[in-house]
């Protein structure tokens, strides 16, 4: 049988129809992340910031209620790239620092970097005709050029390729890198001084403008990695100007608004309770004029912080607009983690001084603040209970996504982005990628949320950190804080809670659900042996952080232990890591004390033995460095001078196991018993 022409013709005419269509739906995607925001800060989050160019973009496409990332940053990042889960791309706890060899010797799932059993989503758009662009933080390889972004799938960068740089004043190694070359002293692209999250923007714009010029009319997908509001906590002073004063009202106060805002919105119920103030975090009455107004400035940096990320984007907005691709392109916007608790109840560092301000690495709020952020939700960044992985999440594109009167209500996850943008993008995921068979990813497209229809998940969703971990599956989730420990799971730390009767977690069912408990737990172990969680990092502990971590910094202090042993050995207590720490240990039997100051090693060993319980102390001061054994000096060494920096990493009991502040090996536990311990810090 003959086709008729005329026929053919219509046939012929649909099909080029179809695929223009196809084409001219591939929109720009814009993938936009911040570091260390808690869920309630945003405004359309119920917080009191003013961020109204992300509460516009946000009300003007879909906004989900529910959205999960990793609990910390390079977990996040690992996942958001990859569409895998951590473990099985190689950062299954943190990615190396500058000049650290950590993962080094470690099972595969913990070496620190991006493997090549997987790839990006700028990979993965190679040959798909996109321009792919970034800007801001990588923190997914740093010490070798072939884990960087232009060598993993990206034509341009600009940023900071590890973690944690300084806003103003950033410094080898964290410095700032444009395409490959590091920047020793990266220029303004303002007219005021050189900042971070104006720069990110700027040079994402100038890639944008670049690609335009060079008329390859080619669609665009970049990934814009603020650092703020991540330590170190530094903005401009018109900026922190906007909020002096607001906070004074303090953190229960805080949190009781940002909740009646929250539940105006429809965000959050009103008959989920609000969690309980986190155990140790201070009645704001019961602090001091001078300490109430300390902890104003604090919070007011942080959220002139997230203040100028929103000017950032709006000045992003107009630029498309004015490109006339702004109808065109597929905005994303997402944190990594919740609000970061890290520095102590109050926080660290220097705020009152502007200048040494803007020159601290790692000032910060602290855990009161971080509370507060998080409303009304419990815990932080590093735990995955709803404070730590729950993020404001919402996807804005005028051609393709109908602005939600609500919110967006089924649960999604990290997962979910790569094979969002690769739908959109008309892009499929490789099982192979330059010799290298990639793994599969589990995530689902969004594009149903896009008309508000159900994303129809056959299956619950995961997440792991550091201990921490939880499965996620319809209105169940279940989730433990050091649940997953380096020697296996720890079954009776797991916590059941219906998130659609008690989203804030503070109903524990696992008494009364023993079946789903099991059931979930039964799946988690399944999916954790699939995704490499085990065998763990061999320097992963079970141990946890001492809270609130003596302020050391420029201070002279004393650290005393009791501690038991025939025979001792180990860390019996440390603090801090290869930039910034000090240790009380044994080598040998005999007591010893050691400080790094800016990365400078400082040791003291006793000459003798000891055994049987004894009190061993070590002081540092100005002038020098004593250890101590039951009262009596046993050494003395002239003093490298006080800390000019606070340490980072957490006080630690019975061992060392991150990054060695001794020239022993991680982990380092003590053998014996430690009865007692104390750390004295002389006031400035």
């Amino acid at each position: 049988m003959k086709t008729k022409p005329f026929l053919l013709f219509l046939l012929l005419f649909h099909a080029i129809g179809c695929l223009t269509a196809g084409a001219a739906e591939r929109p720009n995607v814009i993938l936009i992340m911040v570091d260390d925001m808690g869920f309630s800060d945003l405004g359309y989050h119920g917080g009191e910031i003013d961020t109204p160019n992300l509460d516009a973009l946000a009300k003007g496409g879909v906004r989900f209620s529910q959205f999960y990332n990793s609990g910390r940053c390079c977990p996040t990042r690992a996942t958001l790239m990859t569409g895998l889960h951590p473990h099985e791309v190689g950062i299954g706890h943190m990615t190396q620092p500058p000049n650290n060899n950590r993962g080094k010797d470690r099972p595969p799932a913990y070496q620190g970097y991006l493997n090549r059993q997987c790839v990006t989503i700028a990979e993965a758009l190679e040959g798909h005709d996109y321009a792919t662009l970034m800007a801001g933080k990588w923190h997914l390889g740093n010490n070798a050029r072939d884990r960087w972004p232009l060598q993993r799938g990206f034509e341009k960068y600009f940023g900071c390729i590890s973690g944690a740089t300084r806003f103003f004043h950033p410094i080898s190694p964290r410095d700032m890198t444009l395409g490959n070359e590091q920047l020793a002293n990266p220029k303004s692209t303002t007219d005021e001084a050189f900042y971070t999250t104006d720069a990110f923007t700027d040079y994402a714009i100038r890639f944008l403008k670049e690609e335009h010029a060079a008329k390859k009319k080619r669609p665009a997908f970049l990934y814009l990695a603020y650092t703020a509001p991540h330590w170190p906590l530094q903005a401009f002073e018109d900026d922190v100007a906007k909020y002096r004063g607001k906070y004074k009202i303090g953190w229960d106060k805080l949190r009781q608004q940002r909740l009646k805002r929250q539940i105006a919105s429809g965000l959050i119920r009103e008959d989920w309770p609000l969690s309980p103030r986190t155990p140790g975090i201070p009645d704001w009455d019961s602090l001091s004029e001078d300490k109430q107004d300390e902890m104003d400035l604090k919070m007011s940096v942080y959220a002139a912080m997230i203040d100028r990320v929103d000017q950032n984007v709006g000045k992003l907005v107009a630029h498309l607009k004015e490109s006339k691709t702004f109808d065109n392109t597929l905005i994303f916007f997402l944190a990594d983690n919740g609000g970061c608790q890290e520095g102590g109840m109050f926080g660290r560092g220097n705020f009152y001084d502007i200048e040494k301000r803007n020159q601290e690495h790692s000032n910060s709020y602290g855990e009161a603040w971080a509370n507060a952020s998080n409303t009304p939700f419990r815990l932080y960044k590093h735990f995955v209970h709803e404070g730590g992985a729950a993020t404001p999440f919402f996807m804005h594109w005028p051609k393709g996504i109908r602005a939600g009167k609500d919110w967006y209500r089924q649960p999604a996850q990290l997962i979910d982005v790569m094979p969002t943008i690769l739908d959109v993008a008309g892009a499929d995921y490789p099982k192979t990628y330059k010799g290298n068979d990639v793994l599969p990813i589990d995530g689902i497209s969004l594009r149903p949320s896009f008309d508000g229809k159900p994303l129809n998940r056959q299956g619950p969703f995961f997440v792991e950190h550091e201990n921490n971990a939880f499965v996620r599956d319809g209105k169940w989730k279940l989730v433990g804080r050091g649940v997953s420990a380096a020697s296996g799971v720890v079954p009776a730390k797991w916590e059941l809670y219906d998130i659609e009767k008690d989203r804030t977690e503070t109903n524990n069912l696992a008494a009364s659900h023993p079946d789903k408990l099991k059931e979930l737990a039964e799946q988690w172990n399944v999916w954790a042996k699939r995704a490499k969680v085990y065998p763990k990092n061999k320097g992963a502990s079970n141990a946890i952080a001492l809270p609130n971590p003596p302020q050391v910094k420029g201070r002279p202090f004393t650290i005393t232990a009791e501690i038991e042993h025939a025979k001792p050995k180990g860390v019996v207590i440390s603090h801090g890591g290869v930039q910034f720490g000090y240790a009380l240990y044994f080598t040998k039997g005999k007591p010893a004390f050691c400080m790094r100051n800016k990365g400078e090693l400082t040791e003291l060993v006793a000459k003798k033995k000891v055994e049987g319980r004894v009190t061993v102390s070590a002081s540092l001061d100005d002038e020098t460095i004593t250890l101590s054994v039951n009262g009596k000096e046993v050494a003395r060494r002239e003093s490298p001078g006080l800390f000019l920096g606070q340490p980072v990493i957490g006080m630690y009991l019975g061992e060392d196991f991150k990054d060695p502040v001794g020239q022993y090996k991680v982990p380092n536990k003590f053998n014996g018993k430690i009865h007692s311990h104390k750390v004295n810090v002389t006031s400035p």
